[in-house]
């Protein structure tokens, strides 16, 4: 009895520890800007800092697409496994996977030109100083 009851206690430790890490780096990677602040600093964006300011944005938002992609794709592989017939509705729902994959993809493409292009402007904007 007694063992089973620290063996309990240790499983339940791990786990909080666990859930505790992972809520720690989903809040690092947590969008702080809405979108209409994200445009407003976008146009108003002169300095260094402010370059800077947008290129960690969307290096946060390149980062938590590559984590949304990789649990996609994940879920894609083991919805592929399932043998479906063939008059099943579409779509599917490795279809879905599939297309919210592809989706992460592109919005990982999209945010690491935009974090590149801004560091470069942050760099320009350093270098006329």
């Amino acid at each position: 009895m007694r063992r089973t009851v620290v063996v309990f206690v240790v499983l339940t430790i791990t786990l909080l520890a666990t859930n505790l890490r992972a809520a720690e780096n989903s809040a690092q990677d947590e969008i702080q800007y809405t979108s209409a602040q994200i445009k407003k600093m976008v146009r108003e964006a002169h300095t260094v800092e402010q370059y800077t300011v947008l290129s960690d944005y969307y290096a946060t938002q390149q980062r938590m697409y590559k984590r949304k992609a990789a649990d996609e794709m994940h879920l894609w592989a083991l919805r592929a496994e399932v043998i479906a017939p063939l008059y099943e509705k579409w779509p599917r729902p490795v279809d879905s996977s599939r297309n919210r994959y592809q989706y992460f993809e592109f919005k990982v493409a999209q945010a690491g030109q935009l974090c590149a292009k801004y560091t470069r402007l942050a760099d320009a904007a350093a270098d006329a100083r």
